[in-house]
């Protein structure tokens, strides 16, 4: 089965739009499914992907970082701040692109007019920020144009708000500011209050 959106989330190192990504949470979805939390962060079509840093010295890569969003990160708590640590399962940006583009292409439906759309919050900030990391390492985006949706319209419209937000507790086992986990709250709120509308 094909989903018709996925939500993607980035933790970056700086708000630019040629930043560095630290890492990409994707969670493909469908309005009107009943999922849970839980569900949406460890079913297959949901993938997390830590970013390898040195990687991006290779090739003569223009990436940017930025000391506000350092310092910032360094106020985080500490779970968050995981993904500023080496790991050996982290993964080149090229080799990262290449995964989400396959991933995307076997759990979502085509990402073109009419069919599948990306959510992000802020399409300006995400879908900047991948689209200039697919263009510096020489890959095809897996999108066609006007593909991005804003999670925080989506938001605002179902539920009357004017932030992006919805005043809820944070489902259990959530960490902010880790990338999948904040696509698969962001994900949940829009299903939930998508499904309050019917």
């Amino acid at each position: 089965m094909k989903y018709q959106n996925a939500t993607i989330d980035l933790e970056t190192l700086d708000t630019e739009t040629t930043a560095k990504i630290l890492s990409i949470g994707v969670v493909p979805f469908n309005f009107g499914e009943q999922v849970t939390f839980e569900e949406l962060c460890n079913r297959p079509s949901s993938l997390y992907v830590k970013i390898e840093m040195s990687s991006y010295l290779i090739g003569g890569l223009m990436f940017s970082t930025s000391a506000g969003t350092q310092e910032w990160w360094e106020q985080q708590g500490e779970d968050a701040r995981h993904v500023l640590q080496e790991s050996e399962h982290d993964i080149k940006i090229r080799d990262a692109l290449e995964m989400i583009k396959r991933h995307l292409s076997e759990h979502v439906e085509p990402l073109k007019k009419d069919q599948g759309q990306i959510f992000c919050r802020g399409y300006d900030f995400d879908g900047g920020i991948l689209d200039h990391a697919f263009q510096q390492c020489g890959i095809t985006q897996p999108w066609r144009y006007n593909r991005f949706r804003c999670v925080r319209t989506v938001i605002d419209t179902l539920a009357g708000t004017r932030n992006g937000y919805v005043k809820e507790e944070h489902p259990e086992g959530f960490i902010h500011h880790h990338a999948l986990h904040d696509a698969a709250k962001d994900t949940l709120s829009m299903i939930t209050l998508e499904m309050g509308r019917r």
